[in-house]
C-alpha cells in the first residue's frame, strides 16, 4: 500500500481472505485499501466485517472515525472515537539500544544510509501514529462536547 496500488493490494488481500479463517486484520487492511481508493462505502463494510469478528478491533474503529469525519457525521465519529479509546492498544516496546549502534555501523554502506534515517525514526517511535491519534481523539471529544453537548440530547422539563 505504500505505492498506493490499492487494486493490486485488494487482489492479494482477497486471496489471503479465501485461504484463511476470518481475520479482523485482513478485513481492516481491505478497509484501508478501499479508504485510500476513495470508496468509503466499501471501507465501512470491510471495517464492519472486521468488527463482526472482533468488536474491539482498534484499527477498524480508528478507520471508521476517519471515514465518518470525512462524511461530517460527527455523531458517528464520536461513537467510534469512544469505542476505539476503549480498545486503545498497549504501547509497543522499541528495539534495544544496541540495535541503533549496529544500524549506525552499517550506515557506512550507502544503500543502508538512505534507509537509516527513516528506519531510525520508525524504530525509535513505534507508537507515533497511535499516540498522535489518541491526542487527536481526546481533542475531538472535547470539541464535540463544546459544539454539540447541550444540543445532543434535548432535555424534558
Amino acid at each position: 500500500m505504500g505505492r498506493k496500488d490499492y487494486a493490486q493490494a485488494l487482489e492479494h488481500l482477497s486471496q489471503i481472505k479465501k485461504s484463511e479463517e476470518p481475520n479482523p486484520h485482513t478485513f481492516s487492511m481491505i478497509a484501508r485499501c478501499h479508504e485510500g481508493a476513495g470508496d468509503l462505502d466499501a471501507a465501512i463494510a470491510a471495517a464492519n466485517n472486521a468488527l463482526s469478528i472482533d468488536s474491539g478491533h482498534f484499527y477498524s474503529l480508528q478507520l471508521l472515525t476517519r471515514v465518518y469525519l470525512v462524511r461530517k457525521d460527527y455523531e458517528k465519529t464520536k461513537e467510534y472515537v469512544q469505542r476505539a479509546l476503549q480498545s486503545y492498544p498497549e504501547p509497543l516496546p522499541g528495539p534495544p539500544r544496541f540495535f541503533f549502534w549496529i544500524l549506525r555501523i552499517l550506515s557506512v554502506f550507502s544503500a543502508i544510509r538512505r534507509v537509516d534515517k527513516q528506519a531510525r525514526e520508525e524504530l525509535e517511535h513505534p507508537n507515533k501514529d497511535t499516540e498522535e491519534w489518541y491526542e487527536w481523539a481526546k481533542k475531538y471529544l472535547k470539541w464535540y462536547e463544546e459544539e454539540f453537548g447541550d444540543k445532543a440530547e434535548p432535555t424534558v422539563h
